[in-house]
């Protein structure tokens, strides 16, 4: 995936690129406590048809731990950033996991930047529902300080341990990409980022739903058939409050739906690009 890092507002950020001036643009966000590496399947096909960036957030995967990058509001800020960064004028955007709230108040923000949109498998809406670990990760203070009482090495480790143990039906990652997921939440300051802004979510997700409708934008909203960490109901909510959107089960996949059945999760990124590149994209134009 020719792995680097670039500086963006002072901050060092882990990327892959494969740049095609004039082919449609395409930017992937990873997700937590994951990185980029969950896009290497979809690479060999995207980085010949799309001009396309794939990026860890500040706080996640292997980019800058960043106290004032944190909560959905500073995420969504930053994002706009990276496109100017990378010269994004009117791109697709793929944001599972925290890509979710982040692309969506962007969106809400900055209206006609972003051409498409694919997310999901989150809870962006208020109040959330799934697993009481996850709503515990969000809302119970005194659970997030004892995630964070262990420290990068021990708090990232029984972290990412649990998610994982629940995130996946299908996929094997290999034991270097789990190194590199682990090594995105072992360091303190980025866990502490990674803690923080699912801590944010009680503020801001009450208003970031009452701002959905404001989004134009085409959005697919995705969610793993199996999904036992954030129930999907969340994800059907987003879909029925936004004015322009499609909501789609991820057949046979578990809440790392973008990696536990790639194929698929990619079978609909790229149908729903395609009728965005022609301008004809609803609820209505599922296929599948």
């Amino acid at each position: 995936m020719n792995i680097d890092f670039t500086t963006i507002d002072g901050l060092r950020i882990r990327f892959a690129a494969s740049r095609n001036p004039g082919k449609p643009q395409l930017i992937l966000l990873s997700p937590q406590p994951q990185s980029l590496l969950v896009y290497r399947h979809w690479w060999p096909q995207l980085k010949n048809d799309f001009d396309v960036v794939a990026v860890d957030l500040p706080n996640h995967g292997h980019s800058q731990a960043a106290k004032h990058v944190t909560t959905v509001s500073q995420q969504g800020a930053f994002f706009g950033r990276i496109l100017d960064h990378f010269d994004f004028i009117n791109p697709h955007v793929v944001g599972p996991d925290v890509g979710t709230p982040t692309v969506l108040r962007y969106m809400v923000n900055t209206p006609g930047r972003i051409k498409s949109a694919t997310v999901g498998d989150e809870g962006c809406v208020w109040p959330i529902d799934g697993q009481p670990l996850f709503r515990w990760l969000c809302a119970s203070r005194l659970f997030q300080l004892s995630t964070l009482a262990f420290g990068g090495p021990i708090g990232g480790r029984i972290y990412t341990a649990m998610a994982n143990s629940i995130g996946y039906r299908n996929a094997y990652p290999s034991q270097d990409i789990l190194r590199d997921y682990r090594q995105s939440s072992t360091h303190f300051g980025r866990l502490r980022g990674q803690i923080g802004l699912l801590a944010s979510y009680p503020k801001e997700n009450p208003r970031l739903y009452q701002d959905l409708p404001k989004i134009t934008t085409p959005v697919q909203v995705l969610h793993g058939q199996y999904d036992l960490f954030v129930a999907v109901s969340n994800s059907w909510r987003l879909h029925k409050k936004l004015l322009n959107s499609r909501f789609d089960m991820v057949e046979n996949a578990a809440h790392y739906s973008y990696e536990d059945n790639p194929e698929g999760y990619l079978r609909r990124v790229l149908d729903w690009i395609y009728m965005a590149e022609l301008g004809n994209v609803d609820e209505s134009s599922a296929p599948f």
